[in-house]
């Protein structure tokens, strides 16, 4: 891993430290060892501490006194209850950007989402995923409404990182554009019912996949334990 330029320190520690936990380099509960990023960006503890308090407001990272930084472990309910109030949010900005929407970002819209059918064609989850948040984000800025803008932003950082972990099930990546097709579609007519339905629906079924999937690393990770701890006894 190459060293980082000096400017924007914090904010790209924090940007490399997201994709470590995305892409599972740390994983739910593990220590994020300063000394060992200090290394391995060539910079000083100051940058990476304040790039951990980022995130800790952002829900990512846990800081213990005394004991370090550990990536937060977000429990089922605390899924469920993020996506209740997500699921709302978004239902009325797709309202009022159904509503609001110009010929000329409609045009925008259409072309982003064209980038996602051809990164579902591509079967590219990684592009896809990045393209989806662009075109949700665009979403919330066609509602007009600065407010309600960022009281989704905020919820979104806590939740964007295991989010993107709902493509793992089976068939959630062609239910997810099949989704996106009716979303667009509502959007074309400029349907604003029709619009706040389908984002209602669309992150419905996101919260049930990442949170069967969540469920599913539990299993997973409580089966690991035990195989570990009868090999101990075994030993």
């Amino acid at each position: 891993m190459g060293s980082i330029k000096v400017e924007s320190l914090e904010s790209q520690v924090s940007y490399r430290i997201r994709e470590m936990i995305r892409q599972r380099v740390l994983t739910k509960g593990q220590k994020v060892k300063e000394r060992e990023l200090c290394e391995q960006l060539g910079i000083s503890r100051t940058p990476v501490r304040e790039a951990l308090r980022t995130l800790k407001s952002e829900g990512l990272i846990d800081i213990i006194p005394n004991k370090g930084a550990f990536v937060s472990e977000p429990s089922i309910e605390n899924i469920k209850e993020i996506f209740e109030v997500m699921t709302l949010l978004e239902g009325e900005a797709s309202r009022l950007a159904a509503q609001r929407i110009t010929d000329q970002e409609l045009e925008k819209l259409e072309a982003i989402h064209q980038e996602l059918k051809h990164r579902h064609a591509e079967k590219n989850s990684e592009k896809y995923l990045a393209a989806n948040n662009r075109y949700h984000q665009y979403i919330r800025k066609l509602a007009k409404n600065q407010i309600l803008y960022e009281l989704i932003q905020s919820l979104q950082d806590k939740i964007f990182l295991y989010r993107t972990q709902q493509l793992n099930k089976l068939g959630r990546f062609d239910q997810s554009i099949k989704e996106h097709d009716k979303l667009m579609k509502a959007f074309r007519k400029k349907d604003a019912g029709a619009a706040e339905r389908a984002m209602k629906n669309h992150l419905k079924n996101q919260e049930e996949a990442l949170v069967s999937n969540q469920g599913t690393d539990s299993s997973k990770e409580v089966a690991g334990s035990t195989v570990a701890t009868m090999a101990s006894k075994q030993a």
